[in-house]
Formats: C-alpha cells, structure tokens, sequence
C-alpha cells in the first residue's frame, strides 16, 4: 500500500491593508537593538571588573609603604626602581656559562661523533681553569652545549668547528701576537708594523 502526500496547505492571503496603503513588509530586527544586546553583557562585565580591581586595590599609601619597606630590607636605595638581585644574578650566570670556555670545550667534545675531533688544548686547560674556580658555572655550560649540540646536523658542522677553533686561537699560546697584545710587533701612526732593524 502505497501512501498518498499529504496536503499541504497554502498560506493564507495576506490581509489586504486598510485605507488602500500599501501592504506593509513583515518587521525586520532592529540593527540598533542588536548592537544593545551585544554590546551590554560586555560593558557590564568590564564595568565589574574595573570595578572590583579599582576597591580591591590596595590603596597608595600602603603600595608606598611596601616599596619602602622592600627598600630598607637593602634592595636598592629607599625602595624605588630595585632590582631582584637574583633575577640579575641568574640572568648575568647564564651569560657566563654560555660564552665561557668550558661551554666551547664542552661542544667541541659533544659534537665530535657528528663533526669529527678537534684539537683543543688550549680550550681544555682554560676549562680546567674554570672548573677549578667556579663547579656551578662548567655545570651550566655543559648543559648549554649539550642544549646546542643536540640540534647539530652535519650541515651545521661547519659554523660550530669554525666557533670552535676561533675559541682556540684566541686562547692560544701565540694569540697576543696575532691580536696586537704585548708580543706583538711595534706599529706605526698608519697601523702597519713597523720594520725591524
């Protein structure tokens, strides 16, 4: 058995519009209405904010008088524009490890399966120095080069062995000379050495 569709009913006329107007357009939503039901959850969210932030707040003179308070503990001088010594001090560490000598010896030993072996004794006997004087700065050094050597592709080889023996020359036993140090031979007003006689 077959269903037969169902009947569907057609709108009714539209009521024609009294006093021979015109039929009037089915009503649209306001434009303006819209933007008001948009715009007064968010005013009313940033008005309670600025509200709580603004009676929560602690008020000026108990902000001053924690800033002098931190002052006189001896960060800096009456507690304005003090710097957290430890954040200055990490900060000034990390620096140290990262330009250090024992950080380039450390990539020269790490990078060595990947870019061949360099010649170092320069570099390890200034690391030694390092080791001797300060535990915690070779900690953070190697852990830098380990940092930077886990990334190296042989690409990269080139530039890290290039960093790797300017960081020996400089440290070499001839290097003065080379830089215009205490060996180096006299120059004269144009820079050029002067001969010897």
């Amino acid at each position: 058995m077959s269903k037969k569709p169902a009947k569907t009913k057609s709108a009714p006329a539209a009521k024609p519009a009294e006093d021979g107007a015109p039929e009037a357009a089915p009503k649209k939503r306001s434009k303006l209405k819209l933007a008001l039901a948009a715009l007064v959850p968010l005013l009313l969210a940033g008005g309670g904010y600025a509200g709580w932030s603004f009676f929560m707040a602690p008020g000026a003179d108990e902000a001053h008088a924690e800033a002098a308070a931190e002052g006189e503990e001896g960060h800096g001088e009456d507690g304005h524009g003090a710097a957290d010594m430890m954040k200055v001090s990490s900060v000034e560490t990390a620096l140290k490890a990262e330009t250090s000598a024992t950080h380039t010896y450390a990539l020269s030993v790490l990078i060595a399966g990947t870019c061949g072996a360099s010649r170092t004794p320069a570099l390890k006997a200034a690391s030694d120095a390092e080791a001797a004087q300060d535990g915690m700065l070779v900690s953070l050094s190697w852990q830098g080069a380990a940092r930077r050597a886990m990334g190296v592709t042989e690409k990269a080889c080139n530039y890290m062995v290039g960093e790797i023996e300017e960081a020996e020359l400089k440290l070499a036993p001839g290097a003065d000379a080379a830089k215009g140090g205490h060996g180096a031979p006299a120059k004269d007003d144009g820079g050029h050495a002067k001969p010897a006689h």
